[in-house]
């Protein structure tokens, strides 16, 4: 019997040779985000140390902006209003799109799906201050949406939709919705058709089957347009700014603000602490879908 070939290891000038060549082919991308990103980021975290009183900055290095961002009530409430409006948001979102992707994946007709998926992405082509103001006329008091509610006569008077955190959550909503329905919508279209088909063999029905295939085997997708929109919407400044008619406080905007008034250590830190979140809510949702990834069909 001929003895089996063992595998030839690459030497270590092969291997070197390997990772230069590699690091050369990444090496405009990596030049890149050292400039527009780790640079600016490190010059931000050097601005979080300075000191601003007065109305003026020094540079004398302290932990003040620190101390007190994080000991003020205030900036715990900005802190919240942004945990909050990026949670519902999700939240929102997901109940919308999931159900959206999943009827997608159904329609058989191929130019009846071109058009409902053009309908459902418009938003992405369409500028953020553009949709925002055009919320803004649709929720307003007198707006289509009020007009519409008095002469059904379901409400006696209008409802304040703008300028507080409902006007916000519908604009956000619409805004993030694509960026759910295509991850959900991409995890549904490559999902084994022969589990279903054993599924219903085995006397299951469509609730089951769904209940116990196709949901928990399309997770990855809805965590990752959960992530997608939760990040999104924690960084979202135009929409919170316009629609929130400067009395929904959030992180963006408070950097924002503080970086108009030269307080630049504030900014910085608030910068900071929306990293922290955003990076947060990545790994919180990274891990949840190696968990539903390797979870495969509990039946």
């Amino acid at each position: 019997m001929a003895e089996l070939a063992t595998p030839i290891r690459p030497t270590a000038a092969a291997r070197v040779r390997r990772w230069g060549a590699s690091l050369g082919l990444l090496s405009p991308a990596l030049a890149l985000m050292l400039l527009s990103f780790v640079a600016p980021l490190i010059l931000f975290f050097q601005y979080s140390f300075l000191t601003f009183k007065e109305g003026k900055l020094y540079d004398v290095y302290s932990l003040g902006a620190y101390v007190k961002f994080f000991t003020d009530p205030f900036y715990y409430k900005i802190i919240g209003n942004s945990v909050k409006l990026s949670g519902v948001v999700t939240c929102f979102t997901l109940l919308i799109g999931y159900p959206l992707a999943y009827a997608l994946t159904r329609v058989r007709h191929p130019g009846l799906k071109k058009w409902l998926g053009v309908v459902i992405f418009s938003p992405m082509v369409v500028s953020v201050v553009v949709r925002t103001y055009g919320w803004m006329i649709l929720l307003s008091d007198q707006g289509v949406i009020n007009w519409l509610l008095l002469r059904l006569r379901i409400i006696s008077e209008p409802l304040h939709l703008v300028f507080n955190m409902t006007g916000v959550v519908i604009s956000l909503t619409h805004i993030f919705l694509p960026f759910v329905v295509f991850p959900i919508y991409s995890v549904l279209t490559k999902l084994d058709a022969s589990l279903k088909e054993a599924a219903s063999d085995l006397g299951a029905g469509w609730l089951t089957t769904f209940r116990r295939v196709t949901f928990p085997l399309s997770l990855p997708g809805v965590a990752a347009g959960g992530q997608i929109a939760f990040t999104l919407c924690l960084g979202s400044f135009v929409t919170p700014s316009l629609m929130g008619g400067g009395r929904l406080l959030v992180l963006p905007l408070n950097v924002y603000n503080n970086t108009v008034d030269i307080n630049w250590p504030m900014a910085a830190v608030g910068g900071m602490t929306l990293l922290a979140l955003a990076m947060a809510t990545v790994t919180v949702f990274n891990s949840l879908i190696v968990k539903w990834t390797k979870g495969g069909v509990r039946v």
